[in-house]
Formats: C-alpha cells, structure tokens, sequence
C-alpha cells in the first residue's frame, strides 16, 4: 500500500472514531434527559474497485424497541381512559359520602325515619311534629345537594373535553412540524433526525393518552396517525378538531346522534382529511381521556343521576299515592268490583286481572292521561305487561273505557261492562267493573285495584303529598302534562309549603284526627318499608326482562352498593392498567436508554482506536520524511 494511501485511510479512520466519540459523549451526557433516545452508529468500508481506501460513520439511529413502543402508546391510552374514570367515579362516591358518615343519604333517610318512628308513638308532641317536617326537608335537601354533584361532574366532563381538543389539536400541529424536519433534514441521508424524532415521539406519547391512534411509518421517515377505526389525524396535513361545548349542563341536556335532540357537545373534524366527520356519532373514539370523559358525561353519570330521580319519585309516590282495592259487587246478571278512584289524576294506575270467555288469564293496567297520546307499554317496567290509556279528559266514561278494552282482549262481544261516578266530565270518585253472569261462557273479572293520588292533606286518607316536584307543585305521578318529568326530580324534589307551615299535618289526615292517633306518620313508614315498586332498567340496575323490584328501602340499598361496586370495579381494572402500562413503559425506557457502563466502554474501544489511526499517521510521516531526506 502506498505511504499517500495509508495516510488518506488513517485519517478516515480518525474522522469516523471523532464521529463515533460525538455520539458517545452525547449519549453519556444526556443519559438522564427525559425522552432521549441513545444513539448509535456502525462504520462501513470505503470500497472502490475491489479495493479498501477507507472507512466511514454510517448514519446515526436511535435504540429503540418500536413495537414495545406501539404496546405502550395503546396501554397509555386504555390506562388515561380508566384513570379518568376513576377520578370522577371517587369524586362522586365521596358525594354519597361513608355508609357510616352523618350526610350520606343512608343516614339521612335513617334520622327521617326514626323521627317518624317516635312520632307514630308520641303523634300529639308538636315539637316532634316540627322535627318530622325538618327531617323531610333534610332529606330533600341532601337529593337536591346529590344532584348538583352529579351535574357538577358532568359539566366538569364538558369542559375537559372542550380542553383535552384544544390540547389534541396542539400536539397535531406540533407533530406536523416536526414531522416536515424529519423529512427535511433526514433526506441527505446524512444528517441525524434523531433528536427531532425524540421530539416527535414525546408529542405522540402525549396524544396517546386523550385518543386511541395507531402510527403509521411513511417514506423518508415520515409518520401517518389515524384513531384505532382508520380514522386520519395526520398524514401530512394534521386534522383541526373543534368542540360545541356548552356553558351549562344540567339533568335536560343530553347527547345524540340526532344533532336536532343533541343538547351537549359533539367533536368534529373541522378542516383537514375527513373535514365534518362527528367523532362521537361515528364512535371513533374508543379509548383515552376523551372516551372517557364522553362516557361519564353521557352514561355513568346519567345512570347515577336517573338512580336520584328515581329515589326522588318513588319517595314522592310512596307517600303520596294509595294503594286502592276494589270491593266486589253483584247486580241483576252481573259481578264485578267497585273501586274508589277520588283523587285519580294522570300518571294514576288502574289494574284489571280477568278470565276471558276461553278460559285464558289475563290483565290490563289503565294509565290516566288528559288527551293526547296514550302512554304505551313502556310505561311501565313490567316487560310482560300490557299498558292501555285511560282519557280523563274523553267524553267516554272511564268505565266503559275500561270495559271496552277487556272485551276487546276478550275477542269482541259484550261480557264487561262498566261506569263511573259521577259520570263525565267530572272527576268521578268511583268506577265499577262488571261481566255478565249469562249462562254459557264468558269473561270474568278477577280483580280491580289501583294506585292513586291521594287529592289533599286531609282527604282523610293516610298517605298526603309531603314531597313534591318543586316545578309543579304537586307529587310526581308519573305524567305532567302528558310527558314524564323525572328527569332532574332529585333536583327540584322539595317538602310541601302546607306541610312545612302547618306540622300537625304529619299527623292529622281529616279534620276530625285525634291527637293521639299515629296512624298517618306509621302509614307512611310502612309505605316506605313494605310497599313493593318495579324500577326502570334505564337506572342500570336490573335488566329489561328482569325489572329490578322492591322497597323504597330496598332501592335505596340497591343504589348504594350498586354506586360502590362500580366504584370498586373501575379502580381493580385501572390498578390492573396502571401495572400492565408500568410494566410496559419500563420496557419502552430500557429500550432507549443509555447505560454509562456500556458507554465508558465504547470509549475506551474508541480512544484506542483513535490512538491506532494516529499511530499509523506518525508512521506514515516518519516514512515520508525518510522518503524526502533519501531525495536531497
């Protein structure tokens, strides 16, 4: 080899050993920078026909597991979704408050019922009286307090989302950019684009955790990003996200799909690939902090403020509705029942059991609407159950209403008959249903029964409207103004301003009510303890085709362990997140991560490598001046 040649291979070999140190000593100092990657590069040789004359650095790269990193970003993504969770869900399971602590809603329905338990046995002490009326409104107040919470969490949800968009379209625009130096510098294939990538990836890892997405490599070290369905975030152009967020959110405003009944914000792709997609509607967003702050506002936190009302109704129609049997009579080739219906008003039920002419069981419950359309068999959360309205506001006779829907399940003819009195249009105070007594077969009533609104303090019945909807001033039945109002009850659910300015009427149901009789406050426990309701499935307890049944008591219960389970639920799935995301993001940071052991050594290797080439330069000199001092 010739001397010019060795000295031409030496100092590339000098330059690629200075090249390699660079790296080195980057990685030895950056060794504890958050989302460095560390960086390496091999040599090559410089070959030209067939001859070695050198060496060179190839490109730097950065030591990184990629498909640990997929792993993770998806992980983080499921981990925020139920971190996120859990945070609201322990927000509100602290609002119910410790089974144990004075203002959980145990407790305080437990000081409204023993109160009423001393009244029942001292019903003549007026400071009792006094004290039942406060426990009432106690207790209303903690549902009022119970349903703002709810809504608080979920006008909180609202603006997170608005939040978590404006953050989501920062990081798109930050990746775009770096995304474009990438290419840029990296399209001499010189360069190192390690750093930017760092920076690229730490935008990625951020945005992993508001949306499940799914990076994609592209020539020239370019990235795509689209969510998990295929949707596109960025694949040169970043997508701009916008949120119709609105100012106040209360147990009205509810999502969906249909943007005409849509009463709470929606994401959208506003500009870039997809522009006008709705996020929501498409359920593109399947995992993340976004997902989960949809969720709650739009489910968890909907079935938890249903479970409310529904307390809210069942304690306003336990205490305020009767349950009304009918008696039976006989008239000249009839039999039948007779009922008290005084007070019937819409949302009040009516149920026929009958036998029709075939033999075949039966039964029909009667809903009392004031005109418009009837209520349908969901009015009820029997799936078996057969729902047919009852117009008080017809000119027809509620009773030959009645009949005439039994002789039509009883295939036509004329076997039921009925009326009321006084007959239309005025309220009656009661119905009697007959079936004719023929010889021969025919349809048979079996019974006739009724829950009905009790019309005032004191009708002289026990039950009274103690707790009211606060928006119409009258206990919640059901229907008002031919549409359910339970949504937000809990909310506007109050104690009686007759009840609250006369006590004694905790007491006293007629006129003629002895001042030792406990019959009304001992009725009203009863109620609340003995009287069995069917609760919707749309509170998340129970099912459409097994209705969850039970006390005011029992729902009470029920909505409270349901509460901590769900809570209990979603911290076991996040803590077991939280280890498998753990697990994985040390994977991801070992990957990358520098080792100053390994480093000291490359160095050594290095510097001896530097010493070699330069030992080969000082040969080569000493030759080429023994070369010039042979020519003088």
């Amino acid at each position: 080899m010739a001397v010019s040649s060795a000295l031409s291979t030496a100092l590339s070999g000098i330059r690629t050993t200075q090249q390699q140190l660079g790296v080195t000593s980057a990685n030895i100092a950056n060794a504890k920078s958050t989302g460095y990657s560390r960086l390496s590069t091999s040599s090559s040789a410089q070959v030209a026909n067939s001859r070695v004359y050198g060496v060179e650095a190839n490109q730097v790269t950065r030591e990184i597991n990629l498909l640990v990193q997929k792993q993770w970003r998806v992980s983080q993504a499921n981990s925020a979704y139920a971190e996120t969770r859990v945070t609201a869900l322990s927000a509100l399971d602290n609002y119910w408050g410790a089974p144990n602590s004075a203002s959980s809603l145990n407790s305080v329905y437990s000081s409204f019922t023993t109160t009423l338990q001393k009244l029942a046995t001292t019903p003549g002490d007026t400071a009792l009286q006094g004290s039942a009326v406060s426990a009432s409104q106690n207790l209303v107040t903690r549902l009022n307090q119970l349903s703002g919470d709810v809504q608080s969490l979920r006008q909180e949800a609202e603006s997170n989302i608005g939040n978590a968009v404006s953050r989501v379209n920062s990081l798109l625009e930050t990746i775009a950019e770096l995304d474009k130096q990438v290419v840029a510098v990296g399209a001499g294939g010189v360069n190192s684009t390690a750093a930017l990538q760092d920076k690229r990836d730490a935008a990625i890892d951020e945005l992993s955790e508001y949306m499940d997405i799914r990076v994609t490599d592209q020539p020239g070290g370019a990235i795509a990003i689209s969510l998990t369905d295929g949707t596109q975030l960025y694949d040169d152009v970043a997508v701009t996200l916008s949120f119709d967020q609105q100012g106040v959110v209360d147990a009205s405003r509810v999502y969906s799909t249909d943007d005409s009944q849509r009463s709470l914000g929606t994401i959208r792709i506003s500009s870039g690939p997809g522009s006008g997609v709705d996020l929501f509607k498409s359920g593109s967003i399947r995992s993340g902090k976004i997902a989960a702050y949809k969720e709650l506002r739009d489910e968890t936190l909907v079935d938890a403020q249903a479970q409310l009302d529904t307390i809210a109704a069942t304690l306003s129609r336990a205490t305020s509705t009767r349950q009304a049997a009918g008696t039976t009579v006989t008239g000249a080739g009839t039999a039948g029942y007779t009922l008290d219906v005084s007070g019937l008003t819409e949302g009040n039920t009516l149920k026929v059991e009958y036998t029709t002419a075939a033999g075949t069981k039966g039964s029909l419950t009667f809903v009392a609407h004031n005109g418009g359309t009837a209520p349908g068999n969901g009015f009820t959360p029997d799936p078996n159950d057969t729902v047919v309205g009852l117009d008080l506001s017809s000119g027809t006779d509620i009773g030959a209403q009645i009949a005439a829907a039994l002789n039509a399940a009883n295939g036509g003819g004329t076997d039921f008959t009925g009326a009321a009195l006084p007959a239309p249009p005025a309220a009656p105070t009661s119905v009697t249903i007959n079936a004719t007594t023929a010889a021969g077969a025919h349809g048979v009533v079996n019974s006739l029964s009724g829950e009905i609104s009790v019309p005032s303090e004191q009708a002289g019945y026990q039950e009274y409207p103690l707790f009211i909807d606060g928006s119409t001033g009258k206990p919640y039945t059901g229907l008002t103004g031919g549409a359910d109002t339970i949504t937000g009850l809990a909310s506007r659910i109050s104690v009686n301003p007759k009840v609250v300015a006369d006590p004694s009427l905790t007491v006293k149901y007629s006129g003629s009510t002895l001042s030792g009789d406990g019959t009304r406050p001992q009725a009203i426990l009863d109620a609340l303890d003995s009287r069995v309701f069917s609760y919707s499935s749309s509170i998340g307890i129970g099912s459409v085709t097994t209705p969850f049944k039970g006390t005011f008591e029992g729902l009470l219960s029920q909505v409270v362990n349901t509460q901590g389970s769900i809570v209990e639920d979603a911290k076991n799935v996040a803590d077991g997140q939280k280890v498998v995301t753990s697990n994985l993001k040390e994977r991801y940071d070992n990957s990358r991560a520098v080792d100053l052991d390994t480093e000291l050594m490359s160095l050594i290797q290095l510097q001896n490598s530097y010493s070699a080439n330069a030992r080969v330069l000082s040969v080569a000199q000493e030759l080429m001046d023994v070369l010039m001092a042979t020519f003088k």
